[in-house]
């Protein structure tokens, strides 16, 4: 069973519950059009257009150009550099503005016979290309990665795979060696080291009692992986020095990582598994293929 498009790089939306009100904004937003050039059809509509002559999925029409969740969907992977931080409402609006626009103008380009400039005749080929390439590889890696292959990564990688320590630590972050072996004396004589590093630690951490959480051997500096990972639970370091200052490190817990369910990391594991298959693809492709570089060097003015 494979995953839907939106996962192999293509966004599918289906935003139910957006206004009239909001396509408008988006619209009118976007770019400043004759409020007659522009119409609206709602999101419940839209899903169900497909007994009028306008195509299924249609948010909204322009001359009679319509706009459907699809041309939305393009646009977003075409902009997605520009628009993918922003909020999901927001972007669809700002995509259907884009959309507004792209239309007039080729409409208005048409009018004036551009079809045939040279300038648009090599943009439409390249285009082609871009096209034929992203459905044949998308059809090809919707074939070669779905959920039984991801289940079967997981169950071999993350459940079967080898299983790191963790450990968790709190830590007192100084200034100077000699504050930090004054805290440990302080420690060895009962002080309780969560409220020590409320009042010492210059660290973010010690607002929490200096506790960092459970951690892995790469997710800290060596210096203070290396002393932390040597303590048995319970015990108190020496101090150490980082990049950072001077640190006095306590091991709450060892504890082996647990596995994380598939729901966790599902979509980790399918990007993996995309990018493998889509190396494939090319692998393939090229060693069938006679490829020439006749020039390595960079475009210039």
């Amino acid at each position: 069973m494979s995953k839907s498009a939106s996962q192999t790089g293509s966004a599918s939306y289906v935003l139910q519950g957006l206004s009239l009100r909001g396509l408008k904004t988006a619209v009118l937003g976007g770019v400043m059009v004759a409020l007659g050039a522009v119409a609206y059809v709602s999101p419940a509509n839209a899903q169900n257009s497909g007994d009028a002559d306008l195509p299924r999925g249609t948010v909204a029409t322009v001359n009679g150009i319509a706009i459907t969740y699809d041309d939305i969907a393009m646009a977003e992977d075409e902009l997605m550099g520009l628009v993918g931080q922003l909020p999901e409402q927001q972007r669809f609006e700002t995509l259907v503005g884009y959309m507004v626009e792209r239309i007039l103008a080729a409409e208005m380009a048409k009018k004036q016979g551009l079809q045939k400039d040279p300038e648009v005749i090599r943009r439409q080929a390249f285009l082609e290309r871009k096209a034929l390439q992203d459905v044949f590889v998308g059809k090809k890696l919707r074939a070669m990665v779905g959920d039984d292959e991801v289940a079967a990564y997981y169950k071999k990688n993350i459940v079967g795979g080898p299983k790191p320590k963790e450990v968790r630590a709190r830590h007192i972050l100084v200034d100077s060696q000699e504050v930090a072996e004054a805290i440990v004396i302080s420690l060895k004589n009962g002080t309780d080291f969560a409220q020590l590093a409320k009042e010492k630690s210059k660290g973010p951490s010690g607002a929490s009692g200096g506790d960092l959480g459970y951690f892995g051997r790469d997710a800290m500096v060596k210096p203070f992986a290396d002393a932390a990972f040597k303590l048995k639970k319970g015990k108190i370091s020496a101090p150490v020095k980082t990049q950072f200052g001077w640190h006095v490190i306590k091991v709450e817990d060892v504890r082996t990582k647990p596995v994380p369910p598939l729901a966790q990391v599902e979509g980790q594991i399918y990007q993996v598994l995309i990018g493998e298959a889509r190396r494939e693809i090319y692998s393939k492709m090229q060693a069938d293929a006679e490829v020439n570089f006749v020039s390595v060097a960079p475009l210039t003015e």
